[in-house]
């Protein structure tokens, strides 16, 4: 069985540390959550065909997904949106009805987020949100509103689903470039990214794997080593050189555009390039390691995947970089030679001593009676120590005002809390302010016995305050 050893895990981290900073659903194989997209009473016969698919990188839930279709009979050409428009549910998955008439072309699917958008951390050990905050693995954020996933699809195949990823979308934008070839020049683009990145044909095609899901034990080597390659994106924001995953598509993007691919070489500019992707996706794949076996991927399906991955980096042309030797241990010290024991000298006999003349015996002096030691005093019986709790709070950001207009996250400045004893939350003497606007939660602490009570009322960049939410309790108890 294959495992790479520690000494390459440990060079592998240390280039990719001297680069940038590393930071961010169910793999259930149910179909999308359709009860947001159904089609109204509004729907026109004509509508008969469904665009569905996942977007998962990991999972996507409340991104907008939206259908077009090239408008190449027409002067001006371009794209024209098809169809509503569709949020992700919490699994990524998405369906759209589209016209008929549009089933012999392929059509363009766009995932854009916006402020109720969610993703679910896969990276390890943490993800970075856009504010600089870390987020732990399998927890939702925002990922920033810059985040656009495309792919293209023929809808008249009912066999085949769409699938939204950062791989698809790199093999998506070279395409809408030069449109005319048809879906099979798609199909072609997906073909050569597999190939560059050492993926099995078809690989980039199929549902893909949300690996922060508990149960893993139907992934195989290759939906891994792809789902690999793909958080690899996520990992490198790092909130200096790249702040959100957006960012990090854009530049591959602008890299692909440049070079008609994504280079090989990480070169002097330190852009994304299948060599930064494949060394990310190699450490992802070392921090991962417990919690996927923990998740029930087999010891052969992680060692395949890894191998995978170390032989993607080598057609890169890249070269591990040498360490020193360790330097030795210092061996066990030779004894010394034995010196001879000397011979013992004869000591001369002592003369004997003259006997002293005799002395009184001398009369024993009465002692003094003792002084009785004091008694210590008695210890106090120990008191019991006071119970100290604390509660943890979590909230959804409003989305829209009182008048019913929309609140963007970067327009809320930061939550007020309100907590006491007393169950009216005008008489709660405590108040802490949660300054990040971003924030979704908060734990109180230093709670001692008995039923706290807690409120909280959102404060916008201007100073507008919301209502006090309805109170929520708990109880501290021994």
């Amino acid at each position: 069985m294959f495992f790479p050893s520690s000494m390459r895990l440990s060079v592998l981290a240390v280039v990719l540390g001297s680069l940038l900073t590393a930071c961010g659903g169910d793999s259930s194989t149910t179909g999308p959550d359709t009860s947001a997209t159904t089609p109204g009473d509004s729907e026109t016969p004509e509508i008969k065909l469904w665009v569905e698919g996942y977007a998962v990188k990991g999972a996507i839930d409340g991104g907008l997904v939206s259908i077009w279709h090239h408008k190449s009979e027409t002067p001006q050409k371009g794209w024209e949106q098809i169809g509503t428009t569709a949020r992700t549910d919490k699994n990524g998955g998405f369906r759209i009805a589209v016209p008929e008439r549009y089933s012999s072309q392929p059509l363009q699917v766009v995932l854009e987020s916006d402020t109720r958008t969610r993703m679910r951390c896969d990276a390890q050990p943490t993800c970075k949100t856009p504010d600089g905050n870390d987020v732990g693995f399998g927890e939702w954020f925002w990922p920033g509103g810059n985040l656009v996933l495309k792919s293209i699809v023929n809808p008249s195949d009912t066999t085949s689903s769409v699938t939204l990823t950062p791989l698809v979308t790199l093999a998506a934008e070279t395409f809408l470039e030069a449109p005319d070839g048809g879906l099979q020049q798609f199909m072609d683009l997906l073909a050569n990214q597999e190939k560059r990145f050492g993926l099995a044909a078809g690989a980039l095609s199929r549902k893909p794997v949300d690996l922060s899901a508990a149960d893993l034990s139907s992934v195989e080597v290759s939906t891994l080593k792809t789902a690999m390659l793909n958080i690899a994106f996520l990992s490198l924001v790092d909130g200096q050189h790249w702040r959100t995953l957006g960012d990090v598509l854009e530049n591959a993007l602008a890299s692909s555009r440049q070079n008609g691919q994504l280079p090989l070489s990480i070169g002097d500019d330190l852009n994304v390039s299948v060599e930064l992707l494949a060394l990310a996706a190699m450490v992802q794949a070392d921090d991962l390691l417990e919690y996927l076996i923990e998740a029930g991927v087999r010891d052969e399906v992680v060692a395949d995947a890894m191998a995978g991955l170390e032989e993607t980096l080598g057609s890169t042309g890249y070269v591990p970089p040498i360490l020193p030797d360790p330097v030795p241990e210092p061996g066990p010290q030779p004894a010394p030679d034995r010196q001879p024991t000397p011979e013992p000298t004869q000591e001369p006999t002592p003369e004997p001593t003259p006997k002293p003349d005799s002395v009184p015996t001398p009369q024993p002096t009465p002692e003094p009676e003792p002084t009785p030691e004091p008694q210590p005093e008695p210890e106090p019986e120990p008191q019991p120590e006071p119970v100290i709790g604390s509660a943890k709070m979590s909230w959804n950001a409003p989305a829209t005002r009182v008048n019913g207009e929309s609140l963007a996250m970067g327009e809320i400045g930061h939550y007020i809390v309100r907590y006491g004893t007393e169950q009216n939350v005008d008489d709660r003497p405590n108040e802490v302010i949660v300054e990040d606007g971003q924030a979704m939660e908060y734990e109180v602490a230093g709670l001692t016995e008995g039923t706290w009570y807690f409120a909280i009322k959102t404060v916008d960049i201007n100073g507008l305050e919301s209502d006090w939410s309805a109170s929520v309790s708990k109880t501290i108890s021994r």
